[in-house]
């Protein structure tokens, strides 16, 4: 009491000038370290999204691979029912040896007998004692995970093989090479990323800097949400996921927190002793009311309020304070108007709505912090999805020209330095119809790949490093939605296949021929597409039943599925109908292979039933871009011609393109447009 007292005693005594030096310094002093907290708590939150968003990307690659697993032991299910490998042993490792060609050369492939039996290859050492193998187990238990007591973890695929009690299985071993290839595929280079595959508190494998679980990393894993923890002197970003059978996934990222501006904070304290010094000495003349004003905006910014100007009408000592106060209180409120954008960003894009909408929100956070008249993004095509562009509260605007051209936003886009940009935009840019001349900008790139520019602009802006820190920093984040958005694209695309051949679907195809046109018009690569129509085969389903046509086409597409590249896209157009994409292909290169599926196709025998064994045949049209068109998009015509001429000539042939013409050509002068029709009629009606 005695020591409250006596400081109540000297502030009492103390002079003006004293007290008001002090207020100055107090607030100044809080003014220093409420931006550093502030920036603090923003990077670790965003630390901390990026960990869990790297965490997510990382569970969906590994549930990609099970879909993958997943689909190839269901089709090994269908062949080996198929050849009735199971009766016999030889035969079923025979057809199992050469499935592996396909798979990971770790991969074990292998089939549970209805008597408990496993006949494994590849790998099969993981199965030396079958009855407890984890693998084995897991099979029986339609489980997707195994781990050995060892610690060895798998990705496990069963598929009950068809009219047989025995099931076929696959399993994939989570090594350190598998979890080293997950984080090649989340990680940057200046954003590395460190994961542990942990069964309990063990560790199975490990990538990256963090390479052992410890106490403190094991308690932020066990909390619900991401945290921030010291391992080795470092502070990382930690977030985790299950990835079944008691496997979790643990990602670090690692968390430097934001820079500490010590030379500002010395310069701040320095002003506020100047300040001190001349309240001083300064006589106390006609100073009421502009300390009156000047305290009433210290105060202000002491509790938080940045956005009350601090007013200065003299020229002299208080004059100058004010506007030493005045450049502090924009200069806080410029740092804490950044984070509290940078958390209003990576918010909008956290948050389930569609892209364009987050996107748009995004720009309008920008122009609220900035403070510029028009915010906007503009994304580049690619192979998932078209072109766009948005701006701030929603508004459209077109893209043509803008990152091809040489404008502002043309320069961003192929802007091969770090951070952002800033240029102004001539008369003659594309960016002059938008009625704005300053830009900031900078590209939308992830790794390698360049999705775009994110571009703040302005008819008078005058932008600061600050400004473009804010910009660039956005521009990350929207790469990592804009990534995110694509898997996602990916994931839901591969459930476009067609579910009795396993090839993809109609609606599959049509996208892709789209997006394929679109990529050799624009980069001036060859494009083939093979047509493909089962003969006879109406014929074939009144003779022996849909059941049996069913078998044929199941057949047909293995088959060519087994004949074409990994790069080409085979898929059931409808019926007994097929297509071919192949990129990069000529129509010399093509015919070879359209050749290749005739001839398997014929020397497959096809068994409808115990009974009955036929043989197809096929005829195909053959269409290549540049060879045969000058347009990409005139391709399915063109091969749908030459089709329907494989067709006229008697069937099992393949037909390119320009013999296709020439052939319609020479028929043109000899038979009727009716006749054509009626041939036309006749072929669907097969």
């Amino acid at each position: 009491m005695r020591g409250v007292r006596w400081l109540k005693g000297i502030w009492r005594g103390a002079s003006f000038s004293s007290k008001f030096a002090t207020v100055i310094l107090v607030a100044g002093m809080t003014i220093a370290v409420v931006p550093l907290m502030l920036a603090e708590a923003s990077a670790r939150t965003q630390a901390e999204n990026s960990a869990a968003d790297r965490a997510f990307i990382a569970a969906n690659l590994i549930d990609g691979q099970r879909s993958s697993l997943a689909g190839f032991i269901a089709g090994v299910g269908r062949q080996l029912a198929s050849d009735h490998d199971v009766a016999t042993p030889q035969a079923l490792r025979a057809t199992l040896i050469a499935d592996t060609s396909v798979i990971g050369t770790g991969d074990v492939l292998g089939v549970v007998l209805s008597d408990g039996e496993v006949v494994a290859v590849q790998g099969s050492s993981a199965l030396s004692t079958p009855s407890s193998s984890p693998i084995v187990s897991a099979v029986s238990a339609r489980a997707t995970t195994a781990v050995r007591t060892g610690g060895q973890a798998w990705l496990v695929a069963a598929s009950t093989i068809p009219e047989t009690d025995a099931t076929a299985f696959v399993a994939r071993p989570l090594t350190a090479g598998f979890i080293t290839a997950i984080a090649h595929n989340i990680a940057t280079a200046a954003d590395p990323v460190g994961i542990l595959l942990l069964d309990g508190n063990r560790t199975l494998a490990a990538t990256g800097s963090v390479t052992s679980l410890t106490p403190a990393l094991a308690v932020a894993i066990a909390k619900p949400v991401p945290d921030v923890v010291s391992l080795d002197s470092r502070q990382f970003a930690v977030a985790s996921t299950s990835i079944g059978s008691g496997l979790t996934l643990a990602v670090a990222t690692p968390f430097a927190g934001p820079p500490i501006a010590w030379q500002s904070i010395l310069l701040l304290v320095a002003v506020i002793l100047v300040a001190m010094l001349f309240i001083v000495i300064v006589v106390q003349i006609d100073l009421r009311r502009p300390l009156r004003r000047l305290d009433a905006a210290v105060a202000a910014l002491g509790s938080g309020d940045f956005d009350r100007p601090v007013h200065t009408d003299s020229v002299d000592e208080i004059g100058r304070l004010g506007s030493s106060f005045e450049a502090m209180r924009t200069q806080v409120r410029s740092t804490v108007r950044v984070a509290a954008t940078r958390a209003a960003v990576a918010m909008e894009l956290s948050l389930a709505q569609p892209l364009e909408g987050a996107l748009a929100n995004v720009c309008a956070e920008l122009r609220r912090a900035i403070e510029v008249d028009m915010a906007m993004i503009v994304v580049s095509g690619s192979e998932m999805s078209d072109p766009f562009a948005v701006a701030d509260g929603g508004r459209r605007i077109t893209f043509d020209g803008f990152l091809e051209g040489r404008g502002p936003l043309g320069e961003a886009y192929r802007y091969a330095g770090v951070g952002a940009i800033m240029l102004g935009a001539t008369a003659a840019a594309p960016e002059a119809r938008l009625l704005v001349r300053e830009f900031c900008a900078a590209p939308l790139r992830l790794g390698k790949h360049v999705h775009g520019v994110l571009a703040v602009a302005g008819q008078d802006s005058a932008f600061t490093a600050g400004d473009a820190d804010l910009v660039a920093s956005t521009a990350e984040q929207i790469s990592l939605a804009l990534e995110r958005y694509r898997f996602l694209a990916v994931v839901q695309r591969q459930a476009s296949v067609d579910d009795l051949t396993g090839l993809y679907n109609h609606r599959f195809l049509i996208d892709s021929l789209g997006q394929q046109v679109a990529l050799a018009e624009r980069l001036g690569t060859s494009l083939a597409i093979l047509m493909l129509d089962i003969d006879h085969f109406k014929a074939l389903n009144d003779t022996h039943g849909h059941h049996a046509g069913d078998v044929a086409l199941t057949t047909f597409a293995q088959t060519v599925f087994n004949n074409v590249r990994r790069a080409d896209l085979a898929a059931r157009y409808g019926g007994e109908e097929f297509v071919v994409l192949m990129p990069n292909t000529s129509a010399e290169d093509a015919f070879v292979v359209a050749e290749k599926i005739r001839a398997a196709v014929a020397a497959t025998e096809v068994e409808l039933s115990e009974r009955a064994r036929v043989r197809l045949t096929v005829s195909v049209g053959v269409a290549a871009y540049p060879q045969d068109t000058d347009s990409a998009a005139e391709l399915f015509g063109l091969a749908d011609e030459a089709l329907y001429e494989a067709k006229r000539m008697g069937r099992d042939r393949t037909c390119l393109a320009s013999r296709a013409r020439l052939s319609m050509v020479q028929d043109a002068r000899v038979t009727n447009s009716e006749s054509s029709v009626g041939a036309r009629h006749h072929r669907s009606s097969e």
